[in-house]
């Protein structure tokens, strides 16, 4: 799982802004796959809000603070699932992946 976030983690890491809908749309998709079957408390919540955000992101007009607030929320939402995560360097790139979810939010 964790080697597949790394497109997202250099998205991130570079600035959300600069990244294609249909690529953000494909790292939402594989992400939604990844958790499937996860039963690790608050991932129904991060599912619930990738899907949102797969909307947002396919509508002709896209809301960029409806966007910057599901990016907060799912960013907060997957610091706290990552820290349930036994596995410590999924639990890592989880984390980092929600703190870079958060700062995006904000820019």
């Amino acid at each position: 799982m964790a080697a597949r976030f790394t497109k997202l983690t250099h998205a991130l890491e570079k600035g959300l802004k600069d990244m294609a809908a249909k690529a953000a749309i494909e790292q939402i998709e594989y992400w939604e796959e990844q958790l499937q079957g996860v039963e690790v408390s608050g991932t129904k919540g991060i599912v619930t809000d990738l899907h949102a955000l797969k909307t947002k992101l396919q509508a002709d007009d896209i809301d960029g603070a409806a966007v910057a607030k599901l990016l907060d929320d799912l960013g907060a939402k997957t610091v706290r699932v990552a820290g349930r995560v036994e596995d410590e360097k999924l639990s890592a790139t989880l984390r980092q992946v929600g703190e870079g979810l958060e700062a995006s939010a904000s820019d």
